[in-house]
């Protein structure tokens, strides 16, 4: 297999970028620092389950675009949809025709709430919906899982980790958290009468399955206090099922928050919820508070909502739901293999659902390793895998694209096996490792 060796024009734009972008990116997750220094600095295009970079080098993408693209890039009948919008307008003085039908069909596709507001990006959701919850609870404080990784840009979250500077302390006050899958520390947050907690919110699974009972648990435990049953559906809607990991499990939430692949790249997110919390940021009932809930001029523009209504045909016509899930299914069986050829069960690991899992990357003692991890990173990247740690298979991953990382692993493994060996990744890891995104200091 050959080596990714040309890398000039992505240098050079690393260098520019960050003169104009803060960050260099506009999601920290895409920045420089999550990557090792071969990765490509750009993308120029995509097609398929392939994308190429400055340099014309070419890779198999293994996350597509942060789990958004859930179909691939630039699949056709999406592509057309999209056109064929921007071209009868994208923005009007009033509400696009379009609007009541993504409503409709959206509603019907994930069955969960009876009403839906759309929004560009999953911050701007996830944010709604505990603005609802406080409306309706008329409670102040927010219950988060600790454990995962992200719900917001928006101060209530940030509140709560490492980069919690310009953020006032009474912001921070008000939001507390939760272990996931273990419900005694949810019902901790209602020991005393005065909770104040407005909603819990938490993704429904990550990659283990939660404890039998766990969701259920949390469920009862929100209604039994009057609290507000947020499930963050950005990652797992479109993977687990159309209707997301709730379907999969059989919880309903109150609120629930969409975004990332429903439709299939492009900028649609959306709210859905009970019409009885979902109405209070309506203006039918007269005379009572108004809560200004999501109010963008963007959010339901027409480009967007064609995407979302081309991705959810694509999905239903082709069974790509099942035909995810089997790939996955063929993937981590064939990664599993390598990594026990090269005795390597100990440092790696593929944990996950077949729709989305991840690899976890250890030092000799079993311990989490960033080093380790941008090694592996390094090596699948200068394979022509671009690899940042998650495997999510789609409609466009097709047996070749299967083989390449297959055999990309293959090679990546016997690098870490040395390093292994050799008890560090000195001479093998070119520049430094990656860093959290959720850190104090730069």
């Amino acid at each position: 297999m050959n080596r990714i060796t040309k890398f000039t024009r992505s240098r050079d734009f690393s260098r520019a970028i960050h003169d104009v972008i803060p960050g260099g990116a506009h999601t920290y997750s895409k920045g420089d620092d999550q990557f090792p220094l071969n990765a490509p600095a750009a993308i120029t295009h995509g097609q398929g389950a392939r994308v190429w970079d400055l340099d014309g080098n070419e890779y198999i993408d293994c996350s597509m675009g942060l789990t958004s693209v859930s179909i691939g890039h630039g699949y056709e009948p999406v592509a057309k949809a999209v056109a064929e919008a921007a071209y009868r307008g994208t923005n009007f003085q009033r509400p696009a025709a379009l609007e009541l039908e993504a409503a409709r069909v959206f509603l019907d596709t994930v069955q969960s709430g009876e009403m839906v507001k759309f929004a560009k990006n999953g911050s701007t959701v996830t944010t709604a919906a505990v603005k609802l919850a406080r409306a309706y609870t008329g409670r102040n404080r927010i219950a988060i899982a600790r454990d995962h990784p992200f719900f917001s840009y928006d101060d209530w979250f940030i509140a709560a980790t490492e980069c919690d500077t310009g953020i006032p302390v009474q912001t921070k006050e008000l939001t507390v958290g939760f272990s996931y899958d273990d419900l005694a520390s949810v019902e901790s947050l209602f020991a005393t009468k005065n909770h104040d907690i407005a909603c819990v919110i938490m993704e429904p699974v990550k990659f283990t399955p939660p404890k039998e009972g766990f969701l259920e648990g949390v469920r009862e435990l929100c209604r039994e206090h009057g609290v507000v049953f947020i499930l963050d559906e950005m990652i797992c809607g479109f993977k687990w099922a159309l209707g997301g990991a709730q379907e999969h499990f059989g919880i309903k939430p109150d609120l629930a928050t969409w975004g990332k692949g429903i439709a299939n790249g492009f900028s649609s997110c959306a709210l859905t919820g009970r019409a009885e919390i979902m109405e209070l940021g309506g203006i039918r009932r007269s005379g009572a508070d108004k809560v200004f809930l999501i109010s963008t001029t963007h959010g339901a523009e027409t480009t967007g909502l064609a995407a979302m209504l081309a991705t959810i045909d694509a999905f239903e016509k082709h069974g790509m739901i099942r035909s995810n899930w089997e790939r996955g299914e063929a993937l981590k069986a064939r990664l599993q293999q390598v990594i026990a050829k090269h005795g390597l069960l100990s440092s790696l690991e593929v944990v996950g659902y077949p729709c989305l899992f991840t690899l976890m990357c250890r030092d000799r003692d079993g311990r989490p390793d960033d080093a380790y991890r941008t090694l592996m990173m390094q090596e699948m990247i200068s394979r022509g895998v671009l690899f940042q740690g998650l495997f999510y298979t789609t409609w466009s991953h097709q047996e070749a694209e299967l083989d390449h990382i297959s055999t990309a692993f293959d090679s990546s493994c016997a690098v870490y096996q040395q390093a292994i060996r050799n008890g560090n990744c000195n001479g093998l890891l070119q520049g430094p490792a990656a860093k959290p995104v959720f850190r104090k200091k730069i």
